[in-house]
C-alpha cells in the first residue's frame, strides 16, 4: 500500500504546547516513510491552538511554534503565512501539493491569523482604565479573568491569503481534482451547539464564493473535532436560480475519546477514477488501546461529477469528452445497476472523428484499435451486408432500407432540410413486422430521434431497450455521431449533443476481464466480405505465393485477422454470445481452392470453417463457448506453426 500524501488540519498542540506538533510529524515520518510518505508530501496548515497566543497578525512571532515543527529542517507544505511570506514571489512547490501527473493538487489555507488575539491597554482606553483599577485592588484573579474576556479566537482569512490561492490555482493549471485543507469549518458538522464568539469564519460568505469561482471539489477541514462528510452547494452571490457548484466537505476528528470527541484521529480519504470520473469513499480510523484492535468505519461512495448522488430516478450522465462520459458511465452502471441511464455527450461540432474511448476494451496498437473500431462502426451501419442472413439486425440495413426498400435516414434530412421544428424525425430500428413474431434475436437499438433546436444545432438520441456499456455502448454512440454527421451535413445545420436511453444498462458479468468478445465484435475477415473483399483476395494470392518475398499487404491482412481471432479465442465466455467468423472464412477458401493452394494450408483454415458453423448452430451456454475455444485456440496456433515454418512469415514483418 502506498499514500499519496497526509493532510494535517490543524490543533497539534494543547493549551500552546509545542511539543504536540513535533511530535506529530516525527510520528508521521516515523510510522508512514515506509509506504512513501516524506515532508515533501505533508500538507500542514495551522490551527487555532498551533500559534502564539497574544502575538500580533501578519507577524512572524505568531507562527513561531508552526515554523519550530514543520519549517526548520525539511519542511513540509504549508499555506502562504500572512508576515513570512511574500505575496509577489510565491514559491508554489512550497505551497501546494501535486500528483506528479497533473491529475490533482492540494491547496492549503491559513485561517488562523487572527487567532487566539488579546486586546490590549493601547488598543482600547477603557480597558485600560479598568485593568489599572483591578490592579489597585490588587486581585490577581480577577486580572486573569479581564485577561480572558478580553481574548478572541478569531476564524478568518486575509485578502493576501485568498489573492495567494488565486494565483496558485492560476499557475497550477488545469486539473481534475481540486482538494482545499483549511483548519476552520464551512458549515456546522454535527447537532452540537455552541456559544462561542467569532464560532464561524467571519468572512466565510467571500471564502465559499472564492472556492466556488476557482472550482474546487473536495474541501478538508478540522477544528470541530468530530468526523463528518457532506456536500456543501455553493450558489453564486445574488442568485439561487442559477446552478450550485458542489464541494465534498471532510471533516477531521480528534484524539479522545470521549462522548464530546470521538475517538477517530485518522481518516484515508480514497480518491478514484481520476481523471475522467472521481469519486471519493473515506474510512475513518480509531486509535486502539493495549488489547483492542483498530476500529474503521467507512463510508459510503461519493461521485464528485454526479449532480445529485441521492436520486433513485433515472441516473443522468454528461460530458463533453467521450473518455468522461464512458468511465462515468460504467461507474453509475456497478453501483446503481438497476437505474435506467441517459448519457449526453456535448461534442465540439468540429470534430468529425468517430469518438472512440481510450479505455474501450480491444488489444493492439492504438492506430489498430481505432482503425478496428471505426470499420465495426460503419459495418453496422452498412446499407446492406453479404452476411445479413446471419445477422439480420444489422443497423444501418434497418434505418436505410426498412422493410426492403425505405429509405429512414432520407426521410430525416427532407424533414430537417424544411428547416422547421418538429417531432417526426425519427428512424426505426426495430420491425415489428420482423422482430416480434419468433424467438429470433433483434437489435437492441430500438430508434433514433434526431431534434432540430432554434439554434440550428441537431441533437441526436437514441433509444435501447438494453445496453451493454463496456463493449457495445461506444459503438452505439459513434453510430449516432456517424448518422447525426450524415444528416447534418445533407440538410445544412451544426452537429449538436448526442444522447443514449437505456432502461436496462448492464455489464460483462465477469468485471475481471472487460475483454470479453460480445455480438458488436463481428469478426474482421467477416467485415471484410462487406467493407474489403479485396483484402481477402490479397491474403489468398499471399498464402499460395511461392516467391521468396511475399506481398506485405498480404502478411498485414492475414496477421491482422489472426490476431482478431486470436483475441476472441483468448478471452472468457460473455453472455451475449459471441460472433464468430464464418462467411469471410468461407470466401477466403473459395479462393484458396480457385488456386495453387496446397492441402496444408486448406486444411486448417476449413478446420476453423468448420469449428465455427459448428458453433454458430449449436447452443451458447458457458460449456458449449469452452469446447469451442478450446478447439478454436489449437487451429489458431496451428496456422500461426504453419505461418512461421512453411511460409516464413512472422509477425514482425506485418509491423
Amino acid at each position: 500500500m502506498t499514500i499519496d500524501g497526509v493532510l494535517f488540519s490543524g490543533d497539534g498542540t494543547l493549551k500552546g504546547d509545542p511539543n504536540g506538533q513535533l511530535e506529530l510529524r516525527k510520528m508521521l515520518l516515523a510510522e508512514l516513510g515506509r509506504i512513501g510518505i516524506t515532508p515533501a508530501n505533508i500538507i500542514a496548515t495551522p490551527g487555532n491552538h498551533d500559534i502564539v497566543a497574544g502575538t500580533e497578525p501578519n507577524s512572524p512571532e505568531r507562527y513561531g511554534l508552526f515554523q519550530d515543527a514543520w519549517l526548520q529542517s525539511d519542511p513540509v507544505v504549508v499555506p502562504f503565512l500572512e508576515g513570512i511570506h511574500d505575496i509577489n514571489g510565491l514559491d508554489i512547490s512550497s505551497h501546494v501539493l501535486r500528483a506528479p501527473q497533473g491529475d490533482w493538487a492540494v491547496f492549503p489555507i491559513n485561517t488562523a491569523n487572527w487567532s487566539q488575539l488579546r486586546i490590549s491597554d493601547d488598543e482600547d482606553a477603557e480597558i485600560a482604565d479598568l485593568r489599572s483599577l483591578i490592579k489597585a485592588d490588587g486581585n490577581a484573579k480577577r486580572i486573569s479573568t479581564l485577561d480572558r474576556l478580553c481574548a478572541y479566537d478569531i476564524a478568518r482569512v486575509s485578502d493576501d491569503q485568498l489573492e495567494a490561492l488565486r494565483k496558485m490555482v492560476k499557475e497550477v493549471g488545469d486539473v481534475r481534482l481540486r482538494i482545499a485543507v483549511l483548519h476552520h469549518h464551512l458549515l456546522p458538522v454535527d447537532g452540537r451547539e455552541e456559544f462561542k464568539s467569532f464560532e464561524s469564519i467571519t468572512n466565510l460568505g467571500l471564502l465559499r464564493q472564492v472556492l466556488r469561482d476557482l472550482g474546487f471539489h473536495v474541501v478538508v477541514h478540522g477544528h470541530k473535532h468530530a468526523t463528518a462528510a457532506y456536500y456543501d452547494h455553493i450558489y453564486p452571490d445574488h442568485s439561487a436560480q442559477q446552478s450550485a457548484h458542489r464541494v465534498l466537505t471532510i471533516s477531521g476528528g480528534t484524539f479522545g475519546p470521549s462522548s464530546q470527541h470521538p475517538d477517530t484521529p485518522f481518516q484515508l480519504i480514497k480518491f478514484e477514477g481520476i481523471p475522467h470520473a472521481p469519486r471519493c469513499t473515506i474510512e475513518s480510523l480509531s486509535s486502539a488501546v493495549a488489547g483492542r484492535s483498530q476500529k474503521t468505519s467507512k463510508s459510503p461512495t461519493y461521485r464528485l461529477w454526479e449532480d445529485d448522488p441521492t436520486a433513485s430516478g433515472p441516473a443522468t450522465v454528461f460530458g463533453t469528452s467521450i473518455d468522461d462520459v464512458y468511465v462515468r458511465a460504467i461507474q453509475m452502471v456497478k453501483d446503481a445497476p438497476n437505474r435506467p441511464i441517459i448519457c449526453t455527450i456535448d461534442f465540439s461540432p468540429e470534430d468529425e472523428q468517430l469518438p472512440f474511448p481510450k479505455d474501450y476494451p480491444r488489444d493492439g496498437t492504438p492506430e489498430e484499435r481505432r482503425e478496428w473500431f471505426g470499420e465495426t462502426v460503419q459495418w453496422w451501419q452498412l446499407h446492406a451486408s453479404r452476411i445479413e442472413a446471419r445477422i439480420p439486425y444489422l443497423h444501418g440495413s434497418r434505418l436505410k432500407r426498412f422493410g426492403g426498400s425505405f429509405d429512414q435516414i432520407k426521410r430525416v434530412v427532407d424533414l430537417i432540410k424544411e428547416e422547421k421544428t418538429t417531432s417526426k424525425a425519427i428512424a426505426l430500428v426495430v420491425d415489428p413486422g420482423r422482430d416480434f413474431g419468433g424467438d429470433s434475436p433483434f437489435a437492441s437499438f430500438c430508434f433514433v430521434q434526431f431534434c432540430l433546436r432554434p439554434d440550428k444545432t441537431l441533437d441526436c438520441i437514441g433509444y435501447y431497450r438494453a445496453q451493454e456499456f463496456q463493449s457495445w455502448w461506444p459503438v452505439n454512440v459513434a453510430e449516432l455521431r456517424y448518422l447525426q454527421l450524415e444528416v447534418a451535413k445533407e440538410a445544412t445545420v451544426t452537429p449538436g449533443k448526442i444522447t443514449t436511453i437505456s432502461p436496462y444498462p448492464r455489464l460483462s458479468k465477469d468485471q475481471d476481464n472487460i475483454r470479453q468478445p460480445t455480438k458488436v465484435a463481428v469478426p474482421l475477415i467477416d467485415q471484410w466480405v462487406d467493407n474489403h473483399p479485396v483484402r481477402i483476395a490479397k491474403i489468398a494470392l499471399m498464402l499460395t505465393n511461392n516467391t521468396a518475398t511475399p506481398d506485405p499487404e498480404g502478411i498485414l491482412f492475414w496477421n491482422r485477422c489472426l490476431a482478431d481471432l486470436e483475441q476472441t479465442a483468448n478471452t472468457k465466455f460473455h453472455q451475449d454470445g459471441v460472433q464468430v467468423a464464418i462467411d469471410g472464412i468461407e470466401l477466403l477458401l473459395h479462393w484458396l481452392e480457385a488456386t495453387t493452394a496446397t492441402k496444408e494450408i486448406v486444411d486448417p483454415i476449413r478446420g476453423v470453417l468448420e469449428t465455427n458453423k459448428l458453433y454458430d448452430r449449436g447452443p451458447k451456454e458457458s460449456p458449449d463457448f469452452t469446447s469451442w475455444q478450446r478447439t478454436m485456440r489449437e487451429k489458431l496456433s496451428c496456422l500461426r506453426s504453419l505461418q512461421k515454418s512453411s511460409l516464413g512469415i512472422t509477425d514482425e514483418i506485418s509491423s
